[in-house]
């Protein structure tokens, strides 16, 4: 038992050492051919022998060495794939939004282009097939235009809430005023004030000729109530500084021609029915009418009326200008009514659109009929998209209740001028 004890405990010393020298070996092994491949030679003391330092060392070193290139810098900033993405469309597009289109007549005076402020002094205006009204159902039907929205005091947007802020330069383009629209600017417009010499109006055209059924008042007050029922005929012509000139080749009292009978006595229908007001008055025997300032605000300024034509359809206008009307954009949807704005800066509601880009159309595909007084009131009733270039696309209803009130009582108010929304 015991030699059997001996030769066990011998050959668990052997064992002992055996392994003892084949780790001794393998260190030295180690320390002549370097480190394994994927791993970092240790630093060994004096004695040979690692400190714990080194191991965590070693450790830190092997798990520096798994780590992807992404986290191995943990101050760097990772950005997704796609925010760089987005960041460049929105560059791209930003570049397209603050594209000015601009027509001929606006290419001339650019100004820088910043967050509030296009550079460019009007708005370009194109419409077509449109009844374009203002105060009132005063109005007129647009075939075609082409204008320039401009701002009275130079710098700020047109302002749609104040009509009296900016005027209408027409370029080119042709306006149809029907009967109705005479009878609703004389009726509701131009003959709102009292006393007056002449009472309700009511306007028939045909070919060549201006049929007008009147109460006219003699001296202002004859009869003093309604008015000796008065018809008068003939045509309108255009004077070279652009007046319009009706001249009653016939007038009639109660179905009877005065018109003669007054001529032989000294008198013309001035004399009788006095009417002078803004942008029209009475001229002896003619009836002189100033467009740029007979309608209501905003006025409209005008280089050349072409021609004046009377049809059964109404007074036609054919306009044209020195400045050119070339160079202007197609509207984004095409359609065959619509009021185009590009270019220019605008205030809409408490809103300062830059660099506009907006069309206006029905929003049955019907002919627009558009009420800039009331523009609050229509649009709320409408709806707005934008497309991908920055584009506003508005459809309005052509019937809409009226509840924005005083149409004033947002003018006092320009974006670039003051920070009150």
């Amino acid at each position: 038992m015991r030699m059997g004890a001996a030769f066990s405990w011998l050959a668990v010393a052997l064992v002992l050492l055996s392994a003892s020298a084949t780790g001794w070996a393998q260190g030295q092994m180690r320390k002549s051919l370097g480190p394994e491949p994927g791993r970092l030679a240790p630093v060994l003391n004096d004695d040979g022998s690692d400190s714990a330092q080194q191991d965590d060392e070693q450790q830190t070193a092997d798990e520096n060495t798994s780590q992807s290139p992404a986290d191995a810098n943990d101050n760097k900033t990772i950005q997704p794939n796609v925010v760089t993405a987005q960041q460049q469309r929105y560059a791209t597009l930003r570049d397209i939004w603050r594209r000015r289109l601009l027509p001929d007549a606006l290419k001339s005076d650019v100004g820088s282009f910043s967050l509030r402020d296009s550079g460019v002094r009007a708005i370009a205006l194109q419409a077509k097939n449109v009844e374009f009204f203002m105060d009132k159902n005063v109005g007129y039907y647009v075939d075609n235009l082409r204008a320039l929205l401009v701002p009275r005091k130079a710098g700020e947007p047109v302002n749609f809430d104040d009509p009296e802020q900016f005027d209408i330069h027409i370029l080119a383009g042709e306006l149809v005023v029907r009967p109705q629209d005479l009878d609703a600017l004389f009726n509701n417009y131009l003959l709102d004030y009292q006393p007056r010499s002449l009472s309700r109006v009511t306007n028939k055209t045909s070919k060549d000729t201006l049929t007008v059924e009147v109460g006219a008042r003699l001296f202002e007050f004859i009869p003093p109530v309604g008015g000796l029922p008065t018809t008068l005929e003939g045509p309108i012509t255009v004077t070279d500084d652009n007046k319009l000139v009706y001249t009653p080749t016939q007038v009639k009292q109660f179905g009877m021609p005065v018109k003669g009978l007054l001529s032989s006595v000294g008198l013309d229908l001035s004399t009788l029915t006095p009417f002078d007001r803004e942008g029209i008055r009475l001229e002896e025997d003619k009836l002189i009418m100033d467009p740029e300032r007979i309608f209501p605000p905003p006025h409209v300024k005008i280089d050349h009326i072409d021609s004046a034509t009377l049809s059964d359809q109404g007074l036609t206008l054919k306009f044209s200008s020195d400045t050119s009307a070339a160079g202007f954009s197609d509207p984004p949807v095409a359609t065959d009514s619509y009021i185009w704005l590009q270019a220019g800066d605008a205030r809409f509601y408490s809103t300062l659109l830059v660099n506009a880009n907006l069309q206006l159309m029905n929003n049955a595909d019907e002919r627009l009929k558009f009420n800039l007084y009331h523009y609050r009131a229509q649009s709320a009733a409408g709806t707005i998209s934008a497309q991908v270039d920055g584009a506003l696309i508005v459809r309005v209803p052509n019937e809409f209740e009226i509840d924005d009130g005083d149409i004033h009582q947002y003018s006092g108010l320009t974006p670039r001028s003051s920070s009150s929304d």
